[in-house]
């Protein structure tokens, strides 16, 4: 995790580079997410700065939600098909998403730098600019995983003899 005194640094910065002042409000969210290691939600995020400033609207941390995704200080990683779910991690990385808990673990794997060169080369073919990527891994944890065979799943494909 980046060094909290570097964070507020990166923070101040970015606010300012967008044209915004940096307010209480502003960096209450941001710490909140910057602190967070489950990929908070939204209602999540609210709560905690909430515990701070119990007058602050959950309107307002919506709005600075999408605020600090605009000015990159702050991802939103929706692609788990429940609600948004947003993170602080800058560099380059990639996601485990849990189809029972709905946990999100990071996954930093130096071999899947491979991948935007070869789907780079195919996307600019069809006239698409890249500009970024993530690659998100889905199963089940090891505590879900426990009572995964008794859960509804995708058809699983098979290699080999046999199959």
């Amino acid at each position: 995790m980046i060094p909290k005194k570097d964070s507020l640094a990166a923070f101040e910065a970015a606010c300012r580079a967008g044209g915004l002042s940096v307010t209480h409000q502003r960096l209450a969210v941001y710490e909140a997410v910057l602190t967070s290691r489950s990929h908070p939600g939204a209602e999540e995020i609210y709560r905690t700065v909430r515990k701070r400033f119990p007058t602050i609207s959950r309107g307002t941390v919506y709005r600075t939600l999408e605020t600090l995704c605009g000015i990159g200080l702050v991802t939103d990683v929706h692609q788990t098909a429940d609600t948004a779910r947003f993170e602080a991690v800058l560099e380059p990385h990639h996601h485990l998403v849990c189809l029972g808990c709905r946990a999100i673990v990071d996954l930093y794997d130096d071999s899947l730098r491979r991948v935007p060169a070869r789907a780079g080369r195919k996307a600019q073919t069809a006239g698409f600019e890249v500009t970024g990527y993530q690659i998100q891994f889905v199963g089940y944890c090891r505590d879900c995983s426990k009572g995964v065979r008794s859960r509804p799943h995708q058809k699983e494909e098979h290699h080999g003899q046999g199959a």
